[in-house]
């Protein structure tokens, strides 16, 4: 189509991309941060992120609406730079760790509305509940990186969960409901 020739196009003029770039690519965990927010009785933001997520894209940039993406978030990784708050989170009260070790994010669909912004619909699981969640991603760069020459896509994620859809209801008066998550990270080829 032409919305797909537009968007090949523009990637390989803005990055210098060739035919070489790879397909299967993996989260550089160095580089990534899935962060989240909440308000607090509405007199602070607490800010907080996961410090082990592991993920896959399938990404061509001759076919990007063919893009599948599959993360994995373990959840007793969440940290909020405060010990006591983590533990409580780890509990049945919020994550329940022990039962749920794992949240996921498969994607169902990809659609880019223009060379390096995409809506992303998937399925998010969290807490043994599936339902279907958007990102809006925005692809930052797509280069070789100059540190070690090796093909790296920068981007962000961002997207709001309803944590009362999926059971967790603990707090909800004061502490919001709706989370606004970002994730920013690094691709490099998977190996």
């Amino acid at each position: 189509t032409i919305k797909a020739l537009l968007v090949t196009s523009a990637l390989v003029a803005t990055t210098g991309a060739s035919a070489a770039m790879p397909t299967q690519w993996q989260l550089d965990n160095s580089h990534t941060r899935v962060g989240f927010s909440v308000e607090h009785l509405g007199f602070s933001t607490t800010m907080g992120h996961f410090n082990d997520v592991d993920g896959t894209i399938n990404y061509n940039m001759k076919s990007p609406n063919a893009t599948n993406m599959n993360f994995v978030i373990k959840t007793d990784s969440i940290d909020t730079a405060w010990k006591a708050r983590d533990e409580h989170l780890r509990t049945d009260d919020f994550f329940n760790v022990a039962k749920y070790p794992t949240m996921t994010f498969r994607s169902t669909q990809v659609n880019f509305i223009n060379p390096v912004q995409a809506k992303v619909t998937g399925d998010f699981t969290l807490l043994g509940k599936t339902m279907p969640l958007t990102l809006d991603v925005t692809l930052k760069k797509i280069a070789n990186n100059p540190m070690n020459k090796a093909p790296t896509i920068g981007f962000r994620a961002t997207g709001n969960i309803d944590r009362a859809a999926y059971g967790m209801t603990t707090f909800a008066q004061g502490i919001t409901t709706n989370v606004p998550i970002q994730i920013d990270g690094e691709l490099v080829e998977k190996k």
